[in-house]
C-alpha cells in the first residue's frame, strides 16, 4: 500500500479498505478497480457509523527516504503489524521533516518511527514514549563520485552539495563540520536542498552537483551498482539511530504488543530480509539518557521549526 499524504481521516480511511480487501493495491483489474471503488465508497458513506470500526494503528515513518522506497522499505512491518495486532497498520509519512513533526507533534500517529532529534521532540513535547531503537548508530556521509578529482572536504570550496530536507540531524552535524574546513552555505558551497537521501545520492551520481549528504542507513540502501559508483570523503561521529515511539494514549498492554510485534517482525523471514537490506542491525530498548546526546540538535530544530511556524510556511 503506498503511503498516503492526504488528511487523517482519508488516509485511515483507505488503510481500512485495503485490509479489508486483501492489500488489493495496486490494482490492475477491471474487477479490482471497480471492488475497491465500491468498497471506498461504502466507507465513505458509513466512516461515523459505530458499526465501522476504524483502525487504530497509524505508523508514521519520517520521510528521510523518497515516497515509494519508503512504501517498498516498510510495508512488509506495516503488514506485520496488521497481522499480529488484528488490526491494519497504516502506513503514513509526510513530504518533509516540518510537516512530519507537526503531525507527530498533533497526534496523528500513535506508532512513529523517526530521526533521533525528532524522537527528543516527540517525547519531550508530543506525548509519545520510547519503545525501540534499531541497534546500528547513524552517522552522515559526504560522498561525491568515485572517479572524481576531490580527496578532502576543503577541495569542495566552489562547488555544489546536494543535501536531503536540512533539518536531518546529519545535515545539522555536518552542517558544523563543513564549516569547519571554511565551507559555509551560501558562500564557499552551493547547496540544493533535494527532499531526501535517496534523492541527494540520486543528484551526485548523475553529477548534477559534485557531492551530497547522505545518511548510512539510506546510503546502504542504494542499489549495490550506486554505492559503487560513488566514495565516502567525511563522516559524523556516531548517533543514535532512528527511535520507535508510541503515544501515551496507548496504554501499557497495547505497548507491550506493539513492542513484541515489532520485535517478532525482526526475527521473522520478512524482517530477516528487511535488516540485510536496511543494515539497522535489529532493534533493543534505549539506554538511560540515550537520547540526551541529540538534545542540542533537537533545541536548534525547535527553533528552526518555531520561526517555520511563526511565519506559517514550509520549508522549501
Amino acid at each position: 500500500m503506498p503511503v498516503i499524504e492526504d488528511s487523517l481521516g482519508v488516509r485511515r480511511m483507505w488503510a481500512a479498505c485495503a485490509f479489508a480487501l486483501g492489500r488489493i493495491a495496486p490494482i490492475r483489474h477491471g474487477v479490482r478497480r471497480t471492488a475497491a471503488a465500491v468498497l471506498l465508497a461504502t466507507a465513505a458513506l458509513h466512516w461515523q457509523s459505530p458499526a465501522f470500526a476504524a483502525p487504530d494503528l497509524g505508523f508514521g515513518v519520517f520521510p528521510q527516504l523518497s515516497t515509494r522506497t519508503t512504501a517498498e522499505t516498510y510495508q512488509p512491518l506495516a503488514d506485520y503489524l496488521s497481522a499480529a495486532l488484528g488490526q491494519p497498520a497504516n502506513l503514513e509519512s509526510a513530504k518533509d521533516f516540518f510537516t512530519f513533526h507537526t503531525r507527530t507533534i498533533a497526534g496523528e500517529y500513535e506508532l512513529v518511527l523517526t530521526a533521533p532529534h525528532l524522537a527528543w521532540l516527540a517525547w519531550k513535547e508530543g506525548g509519545y514514549r520510547p519503545l525501540l531503537i534499531y541497534r546500528e548508530p547513524a552517522k552522515g556521509f559526504v560522498v561525491v563520485k568515485a572517479d572524481s578529482p576531490y580527496r578532502q572536504l576543503g577541495d569542495l570550496k566552489g562547488k555544489t552539495i546536494a543535501i536531503p530536507d536540512s533539518n536531518a540531524v546529519v545535515n545539522i552535524r555536518l552542517a558544523k563540520i563543513l564549516a569547519g574546513h571554511g565551507l559555509n552555505p551560501g558562500r564557499e558551497l552551493t547547496v540544493r536542498e533535494v527532499g531526501s537521501h535517496t534523492n541527494a545520492a540520486a543528484y551526485v551520481d548523475t553529477r548534477q552537483t559534485d557531492a551530497a549528504v547522505v545518511g548510512v542507513f539510506p546510503f546502504l540502501r542504494l542499489p549495490s551498482a550506486e554505492r559503487k559508483r560513488l566514495r565516502i570523503l567525511a563522516a559524523t561521529p556516531d548517533l543514535p539511530s532512528h527511535v520507535f515511539l508510541v503515544h501515551s494514549r496507548m496504554d501499557s498492554q497495547r505497548e507491550r504488543e506493539i513492542r513484541r510485534a515489532i520485535e517478532g517482525f525482526m526475527r521473522s523471514e520478512a524482517g530477516l530480509a528487511f535488516l540485510e537490506k536496511t543494515g539497522f542491525g535489529g532493534v533493543r530498548a534505549l539506554e538511560k539518557d540515550e537520547l540526551k546526546q541529540v538534545e542540542s540538535d533537537a533545541l536548534e530544530l525547535r527553533r528552526r521549526f518555531g520561526e517555520l511556524a511563526e511565519a506559517g510556511g514550509t520549508p522549501r
